[in-house]
C-alpha cells in the first residue's frame, strides 16, 4: 500500500524476472487500484555500479484504460524516493 497523488493505492505485484548478472528485476502488477487506470503495468529496475556506488534506473511500461488517464509520474517519483531511502540505509554505518 502506498500513497500516490494524495490517494491510498494498493497493488499486488509478482516478480516477473531477475537477471542477477545484469542487476535487473521486473515486477508486474496483477491486482489492485492501478489496474483500474491501466490495462497493464510493469516496473523494471536496473542497478549499474559506478565508482563507490551505483546508478539506479527505473522504467515503467503501462497501457492506459483510456486517454483521460494521466501518465504515472507520481509512481516514478515514488520509485525515486524509495531508491533514495534504500541508498540512505545501505550507506549508514551499522553497529
Amino acid at each position: 500500500m502506498t500513497t500516490t497523488d494524495g490517494n491510498i493505492c494498493v497493488a499486488k505485484e509478482v516478480v516477473e524476472g531477475i537477471d542477477r548478472k545484469n542487476k535487473k528485476m521486473s515486477l508486474k502488477v496483477i491486482e489492485g487500484d492501478l489496474l483500474g487506470h491501466y490495462k497493464s503495468f510493469k516496473a523494471n529496475l536496473q542497478v549499474t555500479p559506478k565508482g563507490n556506488g551505483s546508478v539506479v534506473q527505473w522504467t515503467m511500461e503501462f497501457e492506459k484504460q483510456g486517454n483521460h488517464i494521466p501518465d504515472p509520474h507520481s509512481l516514478l517519483q515514488l520509485a525515486a524516493h524509495v531508491s533514495k531511502k534504500v541508498d540512505s540505509y545501505l550507506t549508514k554505518e551499522h553497529n
